[in-house]
């Protein structure tokens, strides 16, 4: 059985208003990076949970790539020509949800990490 790490990402943009957030481009964003800094072709991606109005996304990636997916992140500094910033919320070997999150941090709940 394969094993897999999930991000927990929030995209911060310079100006929001000038980009288009969806699954397909957020995931093209970051596969050109693993391409660009670790020539890594086409690996693994799938995007699990996605909400533009939040600016966040939650994909998994082969526990292989944990390391290289992670420093990529770090290192975008365009989304669509827009400078931005992916923010690393969480990262875990078990299944993230953020809209849990949101209810947990709604009703005053500590949020747990892995």
């Amino acid at each position: 059985m394969a094993a897999y790490y999930y991000f927990d990402i929030k995209l911060k943009l310079r100006d929001p208003d000038t980009v288009v957030l969806t699954p397909s481009l957020f995931r093209n964003c970051v596969l050109d990076a693993l391409d660009s800094f670790f020539c890594e072709e086409k690996p693994t991606m799938e995007i699990v949970k996605f909400c533009a109005l939040q600016q966040r996304v939650i994909f998994r990636v082969p526990e292989e790539l944990y390391e290289m997916t992670r420093i990529s992140l770090e290192l975008i500094g365009h989304y669509q020509e827009t400078p931005c910033h992916f923010q690393i919320l969480q990262t875990s070997k078990s299944t993230l949800d953020f809209e849990k999150d949101i209810e947990k941090n709604f009703v005053g709940l500590p949020n747990s990490e892995d």
